[in-house]
């Protein structure tokens, strides 16, 4: 596994050019070194240009500067110090890299410049996919003091791709336990050389929390297929409990198969719910999965033809439901408002059979309830339903609904 990580813009280092300046000579007020007069010329027009914005005209002038003969080891230092920020003014970060590395190599690298010249070339060598200079200056950068967290990930990011993974996994590990502590949200990177660790020592419990708590805190689709995947390994899985799984799997935005698709219209047709089935396969369509002519297709085009009597039968059903004392009708009735994307109705309906009871599986009312409160946005009253719901089985689905709701109230992801 590669993991990946976002481009970095290196805003902030460029935004550093603004302080360089040039100055020949030392004062009585200013010990430091100075660059040789043979310089000033061309680095004071690299300066005039970087002012005007002129980044190919201070591009023309710094490498000028950089060929003049007789350059101390600060000479050096300086031009490469406005070569590097001109090039990531560019964003030619291959050659701003290459500067900044001479920087952070010099002799005359100022004691407090390191920090933001290792810090720099750290993020540079990371996004060239440079692993082993970016390892070299994140450990350098470690010498100098703690990193920052933002830092850290792409330390481990260098170590897990360049094959160190134990070092990427013990960064990764102090990093989200100190996250845990101050209450943040722990990078998914970081998250993602964690889950691998678990896996390769075979706490495939942790692993999955670790998953979870990505699919939760990023909402991945990828995450999510995932999970949901390993849930459809749990023995004894039933029609009604894979249903509740797809349903999942189409509103998380999970990434779904067309035989995926062509299962959930077998138990769809099967159970009955003729406007489910289109529901399912069309989402199928508009995704590029299904097509007219595939297995899936010719369900879709069987369903279509059913949902019109379907529809039409409806309220004469949910009116026998409702005279009804137990939920049985009720829950079947909710069940089909919440396959035509009636989610109000289907609330309703999932209400009335649970404060019935009566209902074959229990699980049902409190699931199907979840689930529409869940398509609704109602997201807190969706996980107070789920946490009633029974049953083993039922209750590691309604765990995953559970985490889904959490999501979109912004409910903090458990991370082991």
């Amino acid at each position: 596994m590669r993991t990946s990580f976002a481009r970095t813009v290196l805003a902030a280092a460029f935004a550093a050019c603004a302080a360089l300046s040039v100055s020949t000579g030392a004062t009585a007020a200013d010990k430091g070194p100075s660059i040789s007069k043979s310089l000033s010329t061309p680095l004071k027009a690299t300066e005039a240009a970087m002012k005007a914005n002129d980044l190919q005209g201070a591009l023309v002038h710094a490498k000028e500067a950089q060929v003049v003969d007789g350059q101390t080891d600060y000479d050096k230092y300086v031009v490469n110090q406005f070569l590097g920020n001109i090039y990531i003014g560019l964003k030619d970060y291959k050659n701003a890299q290459v500067a900044f590395q001479a920087m952070a190599d010099s002799p005359a690298l100022p004691p407090a410049d390191k920090n933001n010249v290792y810090s720099t070339t750290l993020q540079l060598a990371v996004n060239n996919q440079d692993w082993a200079t970016a390892t070299r200056y994140g450990e350098s950068l470690q010498a100098v003091g703690p990193l920052p967290a933002a830092l850290v990930e792409q330390l481990a990011v260098a170590y897990y791709n360049s094959g160190n993974h134990d070092k990427a996994l013990a960064l990764a590990k102090t990093q989200i336990d100190a996250d845990k502590v101050a209450g943040r949200q722990s990078s998914q990177a970081l998250m993602q050389i964690m889950m691998s660790g678990q896996a390769k020592q075979n706490d495939t419990g942790a692993a999955i929390a670790t998953l979870e708590g990505l699919a939760q805190g990023y909402g991945n689709p990828g995450d999510w297929a995932k999970l949901i995947d390993l849930a459809f390994n749990t023995k004894g899985l039933n029609d009604i409990q894979a249903l509740y799984l797809y349903r999942l799997r189409v509103l998380s935005g999970a990434t779904t198969s067309l035989d995926d698709y062509a299962i959930m219209g077998n138990i769809t047709t099967k159970a009955g719910y003729p406007g489910e089935t289109v529901t399912l396969l069309e989402h199928g369509m508009q995704q590029g999965v299904v097509k007219p002519g595939d297995k899936a297709g010719a369900q879709l085009a069987a369903a279509r033809t059913k949902v019109p009597g379907d529809k039409a039968s409806l309220p004469a059903f949910e009116k026998q439901a409702t005279a009804r004392k137990t939920g049985d009708y009720d829950i079947k009735v909710a069940e089909t408002y919440y396959g035509y994307g009636d989610f109000a109705a289907a609330e309703a309906a999932a209400t009335r059979a649970i404060g019935k009871g009566g209902l074959k599986d229990p699980s049902e009312g409190p699931m199907v309830l979840g689930m529409a409160l869940a398509a609704q946005g109602k997201n807190t009253d969706a996980a107070a339903a789920f946490a009633k719901v029974s049953g083993a089985n039922d209750q590691k689905i309604a765990h995953l609904w559970t985490l889904y709701v959490q999501r979109k109230y912004g409910a903090a992801p458990a991370v082991h």
